[in-house]
């Protein structure tokens, strides 16, 4: 029987004030991890990019990653009023042109102080929605109440939510019955049961395999997903089928 193909959604690369489990500052050091795991592919953004400048940070991830063909830039954005990044229709066409098919948002005061409410992201959000470019929030910043907001508000925005863990199951399961735009992401979504039960109710679609490396290892969601007691063809789809249909692009 062939392996499953992992295609990670949530990696990161670049230095951290307090390291986690592995301190991965290069992305030699991500591959070896990925390696370690049997992860093939990787979305991957850098630590710059979320910790202190989006622009700065995501100019350092394509000088780190350039020769390393397995991993595929995701750049972290902020709205354009203050002049860190063009208006909406031009930052679409410089993501075209760098080839990057997810980004990231880190709103709120403890991060890049702004808001997602359409007073301040609507024309960003709505041209990302446009665009089709997937959206990754992480729900320890945003909580369901926000992504409930933003599902109804942009219904054709793929929006990945990251860090979920199964004691969400009852903010997720309403979400997955109304909204087909959500997806979440798995390096935290352990529990006895809980990936058999939301394949049996919905499918293997609203769910995308991802390791949060470094902050988490690679071997606890491939593991999660490797001996969960569902079918191998849903096993297919989360571990990289759903994402690189997402995507909108054939990967290897």
């Amino acid at each position: 029987m062939a392996k499953l193909k992992y295609f990670d959604c949530n990696c990161s690369v670049g230095r951290v004030r307090y390291p986690h489990i592995y301190d991965i500052p290069d992305a030699s050091g991500l591959l070896r991890e990925m390696d370690t795991a049997g992860i093939e592919e990787a979305l991957v953004y850098h630590t710059v990019a979320r910790e202190a400048d989006p622009a700065l940070g995501n100019t350092m991830l394509h000088k780190e990653i350039k020769e390393h063909e397995r991993l595929y830039p995701v750049w972290i954005l902020v709205p354009h009023h203050c002049g860190e990044f063009p208006g909406p229709k031009k930052l679409i066409k410089e993501l075209d042109a760098n080839g990057i098919k997810a980004v990231k948002m880190f709103p709120e005061k403890n991060h890049h102080s702004f808001s997602l409410e359409k007073w301040c992201s609507g024309k960003l959000l709505g041209a990302l929605e446009e665009a089709r470019v997937p959206l990754m929030l992480d729900i320890e910043i945003v909580w369901w109440e926000t992504i409930a907001g933003l599902l109804k508000d942009y219904p054709k925005l793929p929006l990945i939510v990251v860090d979920a863990n199964y004691r969400h199951n009852r903010f997720t399961y309403p979400l997955f019955e109304r909204y087909k735009n959500l997806y979440v992401e798995l390096s935290r979504h352990f529990g006895a049961g809980v990936l058999e039960d939301v394949i049996n109710r919905f499918g293997p679609r609203p769910f995308l395999f991802g390791t949060n490396m470094p902050r988490y290892t690679g071997t606890a969601a491939v593991s999660f997903l490797t001996y969960a007691d569902i079918p191998r063809k849903d096993k297919k789809a989360i571990a990289g089928g759903n994402l690189r249909r997402l995507l909108g692009k054939t990967f290897s």
